[in-house]
């Protein structure tokens, strides 16, 4: 049981990874490059941070649309990350200090970062909501046709029963 604990530990660190080297711009077959795993590994990770990223966004559409928003906010976050780690830190692998100016901008882009996400934030779900109406009056106008066709079929086929009544009523005359 252990082992199957350290497993799942596992799966779930790389699917981190594959996330935040997706919000990087990487594609798959670079990432299992990089983790040295085989493509579809990758391609299942994915198939499955879609599926997570679905739920994320308040399960209200279907399809790729939530993952790519779920995407952007992880990118974003990332951003943030780095962009703090730089303002506290500078680029210490490169023993570079970071200027006053330097940091002032840093802390522009964070401001900018934070933002962009609210807007996300705040306009995703209306945007998914349109989505799902969109699919919802689809799904209304294909039942008024049915229903149309229906009314028709009963218009005529009325109409057929009342020209048979005539016309029998014409024959006993």
């Amino acid at each position: 049981m252990h082992t199957q604990k350290r497993w799942i530990y596992y799966i779930e660190e790389r699917r981190r990874e594959v996330a935040k080297m997706l919000a990087q711009g990487h594609n798959e077959t670079e990432i299992a490059q990089i983790l040295y795993v085989h493509v579809s590994t990758i391609c299942r990770d994915v198939k499955v941070l879609k599926q997570l990223s679905q739920r994320f966004v308040f399960n209200l559409a279907k399809g790729d649309l939530t993952y790519y928003y779920k995407q952007c906010i992880d990118g974003m976050d990332e951003i943030r990350r780095e962009a703090w780690s730089l303002y506290k830190y500078g680029d210490w692998s490169q023993g570079v200090h970071l200027t006053v100016k330097e940091k002032i901008a840093n802390l522009r882009l964070l401001k900018d970062c934070n933002e962009a996400k609210f807007a996300l934030l705040e306009k995703g779900p209306s945007v998914l909501n349109a989505k799902g109406m969109e699919e919802n009056l689809v799904d209304i106008h294909a039942e008024n046709t049915k229903e149309m066709m229906y009314q028709q079929y009963q218009i005529a086929y009325g109409r057929q029963m009342h020209n048979n009544n005539i016309q029998k009523k014409q024959d006993k005359d």
